[in-house]
């Protein structure tokens, strides 16, 4: 009686086991399944802003920059990717946009995408329900609060968006299922992510290159390299190593977002969107603060000046500075212009030329408040043209760097008590400066 209850029991331990192992085997799966669509979803969505920020600062086939900056994680088959590039202006009322103010263009894919007919009529300028034309205006029209502005249920609300020329990147991405759970009929549909990226078009006129041959106090040694990614060596810098942008606010920019970097590159072989870490240090570093000339005192606030949009190296305007000693004698005043340490006649930044270093205390808000303007404005196309050096000679107070070149660069964030920037490539420079002795 006690061995036939004993089987009886194991028996039925067997039968619940076998009707609840591949319940459990489902519950497992799906988890996994879903896990890898949140993932996908966002790096899918990482991509859209990528690729909108680049084609809005001038960047051609933007379709690349999208799947550059997933193309190590996600299948770029073409079958499994629609991506539309959009060109924009909002009209003058904030409400809509202008007459030819909406064009798209399909970058990437064969239309093979679940959602494609779905997002295509939403892109269509006749689109009336669920367009995307509402969904970039709605975007534009939000302001730094988080606050929706609709300027169609209130006329009186300020039109932040009105007149803005955007660039928009729409990406459909089609996740292959790991565990074929699309055959389940509640699970359909899950595998099609998209993502809506918006930039506003960079204004020239407004945050451009500086003009001429002026340049910023920042010197950077040509044998510095391009940065790898956080496990590797000459690594990116972790969120909370930033002090600005400060990651108690907002959030600093990861390695993903510089989806054209190539890790231990030189400067000199350097291509646009390649992003380097820089030590502060005279002789021990491999960048440097500058002092355009020795007559000025050595100091954050001669530095925070010289940092200043556009640049004062071409300066020669009388503004009463206090000096230390007359640094030219072409002028009958103090000047804030470069004037060359080791020839007192000589005020054109070029290459064989010498800098002064400022060894002065620059962990300072006067500089902390011109850098955190440089790179919050570095999305909408603010560049620098920064000196690049191959020699420093007679450190300490009379500290020099020797030009070698010149680089355009955006600056990407710091931590100036760690003695660091990091600055993104844009491109060399040959405009002027290059032949030794003049422009």
């Amino acid at each position: 009686m006690f061995k036939s209850r004993l089987f009886t029991e194991k028996g039925q331990s067997l039968v619940e086991a076998a009707l609840l192992f591949p319940i459990f085997l489902i519950l497992i799966a799906g988890g996994v399944e879903v896990s890898q669509i949140l993932i996908t979803q966002n790096r899918v969505e990482t991509a859209a802003r990528a690729a909108a920020r680049f084609a809005a600062n001038g960047g051609e086939d933007s379709h690349l920059a999208a799947l550059g900056s997933v193309e190590q994680t996600v299948d770029l088959d073409s079958g499994l990717w629609d991506i539309w590039i959009i060109e924009a202006t909002v009209n003058n009322t904030g409400d809509g946009f202008a007459t030819d103010g909406w064009n798209v263009e399909k970058a990437f894919g064969i239309s093979n995408t679940t959602a494609f007919t779905e997002v295509a009529a939403s892109l269509d300028s006749a689109c009336v329900s669920d367009c995307v034309q509402d969904e970039i205006l709605k975007d534009l029209q939000t302001n730094e609060q988080g606050v929706y502005l609709d300027p169609v249920a209130d006329p009186t609300v300020d039109r932040i968006a009105a007149g803005l020329e955007v660039v928009a990147v729409y990406v459909i991405h089609d996740i292959d299922a790991i565990l074929g759970l699309n055959a389940i009929p509640a699970l359909q549909g899950l595998y099609s992510t998209k993502a809506l990226g918006v930039m506003e078009t960079a204004s020239k006129e407004i945050v451009g290159e500086t003009d001429g041959c002026a340049g910023f106090p920042i010197a950077v040694h040509e044998g510095i390299r391009s940065l790898t990614d956080v496990d590797g060596g000459n690594p990116f810098p972790d969120a909370s190593d930033f002090g600005y942008p400060d990651p108690k606010k907002d959030t600093p920019p990861s390695y993903e977002d510089f989806y054209r970097n190539v890790p231990q590159v030189p400067l000199r072989d350097a291509e646009e969107g390649y992003i380097f870490k820089m030590y502060n240090g005279f002789g021990t570093g491999n960048f440097g603060w500058l002092q355009w000339n020795t007559g000025r005192p050595v100091s954050a606030t001669t530095l925070g000046e010289s940092l200043a949009w556009p640049g004062d190296s071409t300066n020669y305007v009388d503004h009463g500075d206090s000096a230390i000693h007359a640094a030219t004698p072409l002028y009958p005043y103090i000047v804030r212009g470069y004037v060359e340490p080791t020839d007192p006649l000589d005020t054109a930044l070029h290459i064989g030329d010498y800098i002064a270093a400022n060894t002065g205390n620059i962990n300072d808000v006067k500089v902390k408040n011109v850098l955190n303007e440089h790179i919050d404005l570095a999305d909408s196309g603010r560049t620098l043209r920064v000196i690049v050096w191959d020699e420093a000679k007679d450190p300490g107070a009379n500290g020099m760097y020797r030009i070698s070149g010149f680089v355009i660069a955006k600056l990407r964030g710091y931590n100036l008590s760690q003695s660091w920037i990091l600055a993104e490539f844009v491109r060399w420079d040959e405009s002027c400066g290059q032949v030794a002795g003049g422009n």
